[in-house]
């Protein structure tokens, strides 16, 4: 999970965008101890963590609060290797998209707890939000984060 050479992230007051090599992680399904207690499973919760530290190095914009956000997911990963030569090239140009496990929803919930009081105050901040998956040969997440346009 270590950062590629390239990693970045531009801030303006409009628009942030922030990008992160390395094979996608979803956040796992919680699990609980004994006592009731809910974790995150070890997995999710060391991407987590290398998204955050991560995302300090790179963003040095302000926290973003009391404004409704737009934010937009990408995540890159990895094509299976257990496919032919023609298959793998459809992947990579978009041709087919990943329908496997896991779900995009996953990897959002992820980027929403890891950004938070990083990029925003509170991720009940944001009010629109997209996800998308997709396969390279350079897994990575992508995130941009807008401020949400009213709609008439």
């Amino acid at each position: 999970m270590k950062s590629k050479e390239g990693t970045y992230l531009e801030s303006t007051t409009a628009k942030t965008h922030l990008v992160i090599h390395g094979e996608p992680v979803p956040a796992g399904r919680p699990r609980f101890n004994r006592n009731g207690h809910a974790y995150d499973p070890r997995r999710s919760r060391d991407y987590k963590r290398f998204f955050r530290q991560e995302a300090k190095m790179k963003y040095h914009g302000p926290i973003l609060r009391d404004k409704a956000l737009k934010v937009d997911v990408k995540v890159y990963r990895h094509v299976q290797r257990s496919i032919s030569k023609v298959e793998r090239g459809r992947r990579l140009r978009g041709e087919h998209r990943p329908i496997v496990k896991p779900d995009a929803s996953n990897y959002l919930k992820l980027v929403e707890d890891a950004l938070t009081g990083i990029v925003w105050e509170d991720d009940n901040l944001i009010t629109d939000v997209s996800c998308h998956k997709y396969y390279s040969d350079e897994p990575r997440i992508e995130v941009t984060v807008t401020e949400a346009k009213e709609e008439k």
